[in-house]
């Protein structure tokens, strides 16, 4: 068995959550730039072979990785300078794909169906209004003040920033930023990688930008190379899913009934055509229970719909499956510590 806490990762893994294994890499790589021993944060096998697009690990190995990074590194603005590092190109034919496509808008939309080469857990949601372009970060479940946790976010929101500044004809900046974790002693490295200060302590991690984002040209636009790893992205995606666990597929179904929808344990079982006793039984095999994973869905979909503004929290409480909203304002405030009407009016007044 591999031992994750010395930098050894397996070449594949079944956790629900996950991450390329060509981001731990470049984080290391990133960091001997900067004169650390990257052997002290992977293994040096690791190091030496080059990662292949189809191989993840799981992102609590990820999370230690970061740990290691930043208390080898020891500056809070690391995980935007290791983003400013990293090229899409790393990625191979995900990060080829989005540099084949027309505009920014159809790169987000190829890339997000493909998601599942980057990662596995986590996403990116994008969202169109007239007087600005919002990007959401939805991460994987974790604690901010938590060093490992809190510099992986910020390297997802640096990363994808840096992307679209790399695909942009126009090299397009955010307006705004917003991350969820407190700010730093000195924030002039986030300063300096954004163009604009960050708001920090907020409910949602968020890029901002100008209205008219998504119909921005690519220079580097191909529509023979984009439809070719259009298909080798496609191929990649099902070898994946032939290994799909029971969280995953959980996890799709629950997605689903998150328009209030049948959420019990009964209806998700019949889906997936065996007993409930079974259901519990193969997911304490995996490592978890089935209240844990509806647990994760009801939450972030409740700061999804809660983050619009135009949703009441008793209307959220039906979404997601709650039948009485004392309930899910008792459940909401035991996620994330405040009130949902004290979320949705910190939400909507950041988005202003």
């Amino acid at each position: 068995m591999a031992n994750a806490a010395n930098g050894n990762f397996p070449a594949a893994v079944t956790s629900p959550n996950t991450i390329s294994s060509v981001v731990p890499l470049m984080v290391a790589m990133a960091a001997r730039a900067e004169g650390v021993d990257p052997t002290r944060i992977l293994d040096i096998a690791l190091l030496s072979a080059p990662p292949r697009p189809d191989e993840h690990v799981a992102v609590s190995d990820y999370f230690d990785v970061w740990q290691r990074t930043m208390a080898l590194v020891g500056d809070a603005a690391f995980p935007a300078r290791a983003a400013r590092a990293f090229k899409l190109e790393d990625h191979e034919v995900f990060g080829f794909l989005a540099m084949s496509c027309e505009t920014l808008g159809q790169a987000y939309e190829r890339t997000a169906t493909y998601r599942a080469l980057y990662c596995v857990g986590a996403r990116w949601e994008l969202e169109l209004s007239d007087d600005a372009v919002r990007l959401i970060w939805y991460p994987w479940p974790g604690d901010v003040r938590d060093a490992g946790y809190r510099a992986a976010m910020d390297f997802a929101v640096a990363d994808m920033a840096k992307a679209i500044w790399q695909l942009g004809r126009t090299e397009p900046k955010p307006i705004a930023v917003r991350l969820a974790h407190a700010a730093p002693r000195d924030s002039s490295g986030f300063r300096a990688h954004y163009s604009v200060e960050p708001n920090y302590e907020t409910p949602l991690y968020e890029l901002i930008y100008a209205p008219g984002l998504a119909d921005l040209p690519i220079a580097t636009f191909n529509s023979r190379l984009r439809d070719y790893f259009d298909q080798e992205c496609r191929r990649l995606v099902a070898q994946l899913a032939s290994g799909t666990t029971l969280v995953e597929q959980l996890r799709k179904l629950l997605i689903g009934a998150m328009d209030g929808g049948d959420t019990s344990i009964e209806a998700m079982a019949k889906q997936l055509g065996q007993s409930s006793r079974s259901l519990q039984r193969r997911l304490a095999d995996e490592g978890t229970r089935y209240n844990d994973v509806l647990t994760g869905i009801r939450e972030e979909f409740a700061k999804r719909y809660l983050s619009r503004g135009s949703v009441s929290a008793s209307e959220v409480a039906y979404l997601i499956g709650f039948t009485e909203p004392p309930a899910f304002f008792k459940a909401f405030k035991r996620w994330t510590g405040v009130t949902p009407g004290e979320f949705q009016q910190a939400a909507v007044g950041t988005a202003r």
